[in-house]
């Protein structure tokens, strides 16, 4: 019971903080009408694109995870103060409208919700062990408990002779680390219980995002995509499909790539073959090609060949070479990790602990 208390208070700090880092970016976009989901969505991206620029400094100057842990907090706290005192407004002006949609669409308000409620208790019940589990909670729980970045292997406990390039950079597990450190919980819950439920919600904020593009903010059909969507991933959660990753490895990195990263990538794609003249999309773009590698490793070889396929036909089809090298410069945080882990698998690169 108290398990279950504590994953659903962290749920909604989560989504407290996403909202806040969301509302820097969101609140300042005239042309567009403010959303809360679109708003979470690019939050959660934020969240992670700025904690890796102050966890990997930390991480190779072999800081101690509690000073890692002052750090981010105290950024986090400066950001959620700062968007409830200047975007207060907004968000109390969302919340009159999804009051306003409920007593208008009862039935097509709560389903959705319903949806993801159902999915995320699924989630929550059903997490199993598999062979990466070992690494990715091996990982939180060392740092927490020798109060290092990531300096042990998970997979011997021995510390580590040189940094692991390929995980300095996927700092998603380290903000699990954090959390642990600061808030006492114990890594197996924070890992496969709060952010399971996390994961969830966030990739049905992203399907909920692409849904109400494709059907112009129809209520009806939007609910019912979540609901597709949802009896979709319950009915082909195979080894060879995301769905395994999200119903039953949601806590790792790949799962976080499949279901949201992947789909948040095809959403601004589809804005940008709207209007690829818009320069805040081509920035969100970039936003979520940096923030991907420090959520999974994964990310530094596959968002590149999605946004460049992508983008390839929106080029083609517009008759303008112009998007190719917009999209360059956003994959450019990719390849440069990539190019790192390159380096350091062949033997040119080796930095020591």
């Amino acid at each position: 019971m108290i398990e279950i208390l504590v994953c659903g208070l962290m749920l909604v700090y989560y989504l407290i903080v996403y909202t806040a880092f969301g509302s820097l970016i969101t609140s300042r976009w005239k042309k567009e009408h403010f959303s809360l989901t679109m708003t979470v969505m690019i939050g959660f991206f934020l969240f992670y694109g700025l904690f890796q620029v102050i966890a990997v400094p930390c991480t190779f100057l072999r800081l101690p995870l509690t000073w890692l842990c002052g750090i981010w907090m105290t950024v986090a706290a400066a950001v959620v103060i700062y968007a409830a005192v200047t975007c207060r407004g907004l968000w109390l002006e969302a919340g009159r409208a999804v009051w306003r949609q409920f007593r208008r669409e009862p039935f097509w308000t709560l389903v959705p919700l319903l949806a993801v409620a159902a999915q995320t208790v699924f989630v929550v019940m059903w997490q199993t062990d598999y062979w990466d589990a070992t690494y990715y909670i091996g990982d939180v729980s060392l740092s927490v408990y020798t109060n290092t970045i990531s300096l042990y292997d998970p997979l011997t406990g021995d510390i580590r002779s040189v940094f692991d390039i390929r995980h300095c950079f996927a700092t998603y597990l380290m903000q699990d680390a954090v959390v642990c450190k600061t808030f006492g919980i114990h890594p197996l819950i924070e890992t496969k219980t709060i952010m399971g439920a996390v994961i969830t919600v966030l990739n049905n904020v992203v399907v909920y995002n692409i849904a109400r593009l494709f059907f112009k903010g129809n209520r009806e059909r939007t609910g019912l995509m979540l609901v597709f969507a949802l009896l979709v991933n319950l009915f082909t959660y195979t080894s060879y499909t995301a769905s395994s990753f999200l119903l039953l490895r949601t806590y790792e990195g790949k799962a976080v790539l499949g279901s949201v990263i992947i789909p948040a990538v095809i959403y601004v794609a589809a804005r940008l073959y709207q209007d690829y003249k818009n320069t805040a999309l081509w920035w969100l773009l970039f936003l979520l090609c940096q923030s991907s590698c420090a959520i999974s490793s994964s990310a530094m070889m596959v968002v590149p060949v999605e946004v460049g396929a992508l983008i390839l036909g929106l080029a083609v089809w517009k008759r303008d070479i112009r998007p190719l090298g917009k999209a360059l410069l956003c994959m450019l945080p990719c390849l440069v990790i990539m190019a790192l882990y390159v380096a350091s698998a062949v033997g040119l690169l080796t930095i020591y602990v």
